[in-house]
């Protein structure tokens, strides 16, 4: 996955000593289980899961920085399936639109290479658990963890100042050109490596079910 302000790679993927696998599972459990702690007081549609998918999706991207195609794809299907099943054509026609304003508002971010297609994907997934009206509040707070912690990630790896000169020229070649201009990070870089997203996915939900939308 290439996202911008993101983490290395490096040892993600090793199972030797360090147990990065046991890592990505003790992680995808706690936030797991924070999503279900956390449904008593704003509970999402299809709690648990939601909760399922998140964990899964959370311990494949902690450990490949990936979250991979019959996850995100088996995931959808069962999703539009309890749709239909639950809630008729009507509830079909809610779970499309959710999953279509997931992609939408994705878009964007995805064509700069700020997520990877398995993120805009599982966004999709829970858009369709989740439908088009929650979806959007669960989103916002997910951008909000996963911003935070790509700049805490760049900051600790010395890289803020070099953020700050990308972000100023991709700006000033925008405005310049009225073109959209991105300056990418270097190869190797921390904001060119990668930054499993499914776990600020899985906070941000915690985090709307907990306290809702800041101005609501």
């Amino acid at each position: 996955m290439s996202r911008d302000l993101a983490i290395p790679q490096t040892g993600l993927g090793h199972t030797g000593a360090g147990s990065p696998i046991a890592a990505s599972l003790v992680l995808a459990t706690l936030v797991g289980a924070g999503f279900i702690w956390s449904a008593r007081w704003n509970p999402l549609p299809a709690t648990i899961g939601a909760a399922a998918f998140l964990a899964i999706a959370i311990e494949q991207d902690v450990r490949r920085l990936r979250i991979p195609n019959w996850l995100t794809y088996g995931g959808l299907a069962a999703a539009l399936g309890h749709a239909a099943v639950a809630g008729g054509a009507g509830g079909l026609v809610s779970a499309l639109a959710g999953a279509s304003v997931a992609l939408a508002v994705v878009f964007v971010p995805f064509a700069l290479r700020w997520l990877g297609a398995g993120d805009a994907k599982a966004m999709m997934v829970l858009g369709a658990l989740w439908g088009r009206e929650q979806v959007l509040p669960v989103l916002f707070w997910m951008f909000v963890v996963g911003g935070v912690m790509a700049i805490a990630l760049v900051v600790l790896r010395g890289e803020g100042p070099d953020l700050c000169r990308r972000w100023w020229r991709s700006l000033w070649l925008s405005l310049s050109t009225r073109r959209v201009h991105y300056v990418p990070p270097a190869p190797g870089s921390a904001a060119g490596s990668g930054l499993p997203f499914a776990v600020a996915m899985g906070i941000g939900a915690c985090v709307y079910q907990r306290w809702g939308m800041p101005w609501t």
